[in-house]
């Protein structure tokens, strides 16, 4: 079996060079107490992370062994394998100072392909589009189906929060989020395969995406046991509205013929819940920090365009999972810095 990889070296050195200015810039900035959330003034934060995405669910075909005659010998639902990538968020925002808090704008994006290309003995039924028309698409050779399946995904948001932050002891500090986030979620799969010898090649594509709006609230609390380090754990949800639209396709070479699907939704529930622990060191004007976060997607990752069901019984989803919900866990640092103004 081959697998295919994308690398993310243009973006981890990118983000070396980026790290490396905001610490010059604040290498002779005087301390300050960790935990100290009322400063006033401008900040800029990058965070880099290793994010792994969790119950994509990306069934491309089926895949049964026949023995011989028409006794089916094994059926193997086959999903590709999702690796983790390099993600990145950017915020940017102003502190009031005075007790009247934090305005702050913020991006996030994931953005990965994965590929397999393999062949494998028997029957195999791509499940992109399922059974249609002029039927499915089935490949079969004792020798083996020679294929390649991809999908790729792609997910993003964008928040403007306002943030208020209380001193509820000599060292932890409470922080209240409210705000607004534009989310998107975007999913395009290809599978082609061929069958007696190459003579035909078959070809079925799906992709769907949906954009998302509503309110975010969230918590966060920081605790400072130095006066240059402390623990944060923070909690936000997003309560959105979502759009999503999403075409499929088979190809069918006996027939030379193309069948589409097209599915649509202007009213499906989003919700997203954010959670995170990081350890924070602070040094001038400079926070570090490392942690591990997860943000669990709800509603706006359901498939518009469902396999078919039809045909035998290989040719659609076999058992799908009805996929509901998708998580991305990171393992993430980086750094905030600020500059202008003061308490």
């Amino acid at each position: 079996m081959h697998v295919c990889r994308f690398s993310a070296l243009r973006a981890t050195r990118w983000a070396a060079v980026v790290l490396a200015v905001l610490a010059m810039v604040a290498a002779a900035a005087p301390a300050r107490a960790a935990g100290d959330e009322d400063t006033k003034g401008w900040f800029l934060g990058l965070d880099l992370a290793l994010t792994q995405p969790n119950g994509l669910d990306q069934h491309y075909a089926n895949h049964i062994e026949w023995p011989g005659g028409v006794v089916f010998d094994q059926a193997e639902r086959l999903v590709l394998d999702n690796d983790a990538d390099l993600t990145g968020t950017l915020k940017f925002g102003y502190g009031f100072g005075n007790g009247n808090g934090t305005l702050q704008v913020s991006y996030w994006g994931f953005d990965n392909e994965d590929t397999i290309e393999d062949s494998l003995p028997g029957g195999l039924y791509p499940s992109l589009f399922g059974y249609g028309y002029y039927g499915g698409i089935y490949l079969y050779n004792s020798a083996g189906v020679d294929f390649r399946a991809k999908a790729k995904t792609k997910a993003s948001t964008f928040d403007v929060d306002y943030l208020r932050s209380y001193a509820v002891g000599k060292k932890t500090t409470v922080t209240w989020l409210a705000g607004l986030r534009s989310a998107t979620f975007e999913q395009i799969q290809d599978f082609t395969g061929t069958d007696d010898g190459g003579y035909y090649i078959y070809t079925q594509h799906k992709n769907f995406k949906s954009t998302a709006l509503g309110l975010r609230l969230g918590a966060a609390v920081n605790f400072g046991f130095t006066e240059h380090f402390s623990l944060a754990g923070s909690t936000a949800f997003s309560f959105l509205q979502a759009d999503t639209e999403g075409d499929s396709n088979q190809y069918l070479p006996y027939y030379d013929a193309y069948e589409i699907n097209h599915g649509e939704d202007d009213n499906v529930r989003g919700e997203i819940r954010d959670y995170d622990l990081k350890a924070v060191w602070t040094y001038g004007h400079l926070d570090y920090f490392v942690g591990y976060s997860m943000s669990n997607w709800d509603g706006m990752v359901v498939d518009p365009v469902p396999a078919n069901e039809g045909g035998y019984y290989a040719q659609g989803s076999m058992a799908s999972r009805s996929r509901n919900s998708i998580a991305f866990n990171s393992l993430h640092a980086g750094v905030t810095f600020k500059f202008g103004g003061g308490k």
